[in-house]
């Protein structure tokens, strides 16, 4: 029973990391400013800004960029690509993110060494006795 909550628990959590995010906040002339975060593809994100932007879906765009992250969170580097935009709603001024790359980039761990296999040709060994000498010959 306590399994089965454990896992459902670890499922929501996951999920609701997994979520494109989008946070609002007041800009210093009174303006709303929003931050929209998107795992894999920029068009998530434009998707994102386009639904929270009541004016016909338009917005302009302040700030991009992009970063190496992990699957479920972008605070350390990792495989997944993470974009993040900064815009505002209200008429757009036409301008297109560019999403440059920041902060470290990810680089896969070094391949473990492969085992050392030394290969030896099979030996034959014959041993010959005569009386009370024993000869052998390695082939």
């Amino acid at each position: 029973m306590i399994k089965k909550a454990l896992i459902i628990l670890a499922i929501s959590i996951l999920t609701a990391c997994l979520a494109k995010s989008v946070k609002e906040y007041q800009a210093p002339d009174g303006s709303k400013i929003k931050t929209v975060k998107c795992t894999s593809e920029q068009s998530k994100c434009f998707e994102k800004a386009s639904s929270t932007s009541s004016d016909a879906g338009s917005y302009r765009v302040i700030s991009s960029e992009s970063h190496a992250g992990g699957l479920v969170a972008d605070i350390i580097p990792g495989p997944i690509t993470w974009y993040s935009m900064t815009y505002t709603c209200g008429p757009s001024d036409g301008k297109m993110p560019d999403f440059k790359f920041g902060g470290e980039h990810y680089s896969l761990p070094p391949p473990s060494p492969a085992p050392v296999v030394i290969k030896q040709k099979p030996t034959t060994t014959n041993c010959t006795t005569y009386g009370n000498s024993v000869t052998c010959n390695n082939y």
